[in-house]
């Protein structure tokens, strides 16, 4: 297996590696927390541009941009074992990462039904960045479940 400075991105550089991700913790919340502050529901759950539906496509696809734009490839990957998720998935030297705010800590339902929690704020424990494979090469296997 080669050594982190080995794996290169498509400009030739070095890939990041996680400890470069848990630094972008702040940023990651940062944009989560304003897609949060701006979903709107009414007193049944409706929001006029999502419907009854969530925001975690939208959380994922925020915390992608603040990693693509710290040269991270990233991608968001809708998941449909159990509820129906969205997450983002990074490519990085030391392997492929889960990078999620989990759905729980700001919205309750299930399946394509979720109601806001009030108030939340985001905190660095909301967090969550986790191995899904050592091998960076593998990051295709981890696209589309």
């Amino acid at each position: 297996m080669k050594k982190f400075f080995e794996w290169l991105n498509e400009n030739n550089e070095p890939l990041k590696t996680s400890k470069d991700v848990f630094v972008l913790i702040p940023q990651m919340l940062q944009a989560a927390q304003k897609v949060y502050d701006e979903w709107e529901q009414d007193e049944d759950g409706h929001d006029v541009e999502l419907g009854v539906g969530g925001i975690c496509q939208d959380i994922a696809s925020k915390i992608a941009d603040v990693l693509s734009q710290h040269n991270i490839e990233s991608t968001t990957v809708s998941a449909h074992i159990g509820d129906q998720h969205v997450y983002t998935v990074a490519k990085l030297a030391d392997g492929v990462f889960e990078v999620d705010i989990p759905p729980y800590v700001y919205e309750t339902g299930g399946g394509y039904n979720w109601k806001k929690i009030p108030n939340v704020k985001f905190q660095k424990d909301h967090i969550s960045i986790h191995k899904l494979d050592s091998d960076p090469e593998s990051f295709d296997n981890y696209l589309e479940y």
